[in-house]
């Protein structure tokens, strides 16, 4: 299964523009007088967007459960340079995803991931995918909740439950 969710990138060239383009009308009105009260509003409301930009985190967001290997990745072509926590990959086998949850505040979304390492511990990985939407979403969950092992009887192997309790009847 994929899932890709670049469709907001240009959405947010553009709101980015037009947020940058207030500061700049702002910034250029101040210089005429009389105008400095009237258009303060403009260079406040530029920052609040370029704020909320910042906040929702990336905008873009892959996934890739074909073959044998689970790849999620995230990646930002305005921010990414700047902020280097917005370009992330994981890759890592199938069977060692663990569980999975994922962490809704005001309009942003977390995926944390639970993956079983070598030393038999369990690392935590977490990225931002604030920009899917509610079918992506219930996507992603039914396929992580297909590899997730604590979902699939607490880690047991299907039937190995059940054989035994049936020798012993």
């Amino acid at each position: 299964m994929k899932i890709n969710s670049n469709s907001y990138s240009k959405i947010n060239l553009v709101i980015l523009s037009v947020a940058l383009l207030a500061i700049l009308t702002d910034f250029v009105l101040s210089f005429f007088q009389g105008s400095i009260t009237d258009s303060w509003w403009l260079g406040l409301g530029g920052l609040f967007i370029i704020l909320f930009l910042f906040y929702r985190g990336p905008n873009e967001f892959k996934y890739d459960s074909e073959g044998e290997v689970l790849n999620f990745t995230t990646t930002d072509n305005l921010w990414g340079r700047l902020i280097r926590s917005y370009n992330k990959h994981y890759e890592f086998p199938k069977r060692r995803l663990h569980s999975y949850r994922f962490k809704n505040v005001l309009f942003r979304r977390r995926l944390i991931i639970f993956i079983k390492s070598r030393s038999g511990g369990i690392k935590e990985r977490s990225m931002l995918v604030s920009y899917l939407n509610g079918s992506q979403v219930r996507s992603l969950e039914n396929s992580l909740k297909k590899y997730s092992h604590r979902g699939k009887n607490d880690g047991r192997k299907s039937g190995s439950k059940s054989r035994e309790s049936g020798e012993q009847s």
